[in-house]
């Protein structure tokens, strides 16, 4: 801690007088860090517990938010495939303009499609609920 300051021509501070505080040792170093303030301190612990509870609450790992951009495309694309598999599907029909061969080749592989997207959304989301 300093007792006095003084501005010196240039307008930088220079000191004048120097006192130590009782927990520095004469060559400025800090005494036993057993004796700080701060490990007494309840707040300072409860501080922790808080920063930890935002950390889990809101990760900050890079790896947490690619996961979470996987799930919203998904959650994205499997919307799409509904679109796809239902308007899609009852618009060819009412129009008749598909050969019904083309129908039969394209139209079955709509549902294993929306079937495995549906549970690999459902598992990234419980995934991420995990994390």
């Amino acid at each position: 801690h300093l007792s006095e300051l003084s501005i010196n021509s240039q307008g930088g501070p220079s000191v004048a007088n120097m006192t130590l505080s009782p927990n520095l040792s004469p060559d400025a170093k800090q005494s036993s860090p057993l004796v700080s303030p701060l490990l007494n301190d309840p707040s300072c612990i409860r501080a922790e517990e808080e920063e930890e509870v935002k950390r889990k609450r809101f990760p900050t790992e890079k790896a947490y938010f690619i996961a979470k951009e996987v799930a919203t495309t998904e959650r994205t694309y499997l919307k799409d495939l509904e679109v796809i598999t239902s308007w899609f599907q009852s618009a060819v029909s009412k129009e008749d303009c598909m050969p019904e061969t083309l129908k039969n080749l394209i139209f079955p592989n709509f549902e294993p499609l929306h079937k495995f997207h549906t549970g690999f959304l459902k598992e990234i989301e419980q995934r991420l609920a995990l994390w």
